[in-house]
């Protein structure tokens, strides 16, 4: 059997192999019939990048396939469950046609607030409206800090250690002592929750 013909043979089996357990993965890890094209697309492309690595005196051509399509499987499933992208919390999607107030239809996502979408995705941390009145208590306290530690307070808001260290000529025991400070500072403001 010539060489070309034996990686026709592979070709082929890969290719159904790869059809074949696109499909079986359908209804499992929330993935549907409309991800079977980007599951065969994963697993090709993986499969191919790991050909190079083939040894023929470990195993046959098709244990090789065989086992390297199992494994990105486990990683795609892996992947699916992990609790950011959890497909068993989703309880609807956005893109859901509803009924708004006024008896109109629009796509869930219109009914979203940002600032709560926001804070799902890890864009932001807090609403605009706490960001607002956090810079405010900082302020506050930034105005009525002592000469010595105000300097100290707005680099490290911006810079590291060791760029406030640098930029501000002092040692960084000396810069430790003065966050030690500032720390109890904040915290007797009620913004222990911030630092």
């Amino acid at each position: 059997m010539s060489a070309n013909k034996k990686q026709t043979e592979l070709s082929e089996y890969a290719a159904e192999t790869i059809r074949h357990k696109a499909r079986q993965l359908v209804g499992k890890a929330g993935f549907t019939w409309d991800d079977i094209e980007d599951i065969e697309q994963e697993m090709t492309t993986d499969l191919l990048s790991r050909l190079p690595k083939f040894d023929p005196d470990k195993a046959a051509h098709t244990t090789f396939v065989a086992r390297v399509i199992e494994r990105k499987i486990s990683k795609l499933i892996r992947h699916r469950k992990q609790e950011m992208r959890d497909y068993r919390r989703e309880s609807c999607s956005l893109n859901d046609l509803i009924e708004d107030a006024d008896g109109d239809t629009i796509e869930r996502a219109y009914t979203v607030d940002q600032d709560e979408a926001d804070i799902r995705t890890g864009r932001r941390h807090r609403t605009r409206e706490e960001e607002a009145q956090l810079r405010i208590d900082v302020s506050l306290v930034l105005s009525k800090l002592p000469d010595d530690l105000r300097p100290v307070a707005e680099r490290l808001m911006t810079e590291t250690f060791t760029e406030a260290s640098e930029s501000l000529g002092i040692p960084r025991a000396t810069l430790y002592g003065a966050r030690d400070r500032l720390r109890l500072i904040f915290e007797n403001a009620g913004l222990r929750d911030y630092l």
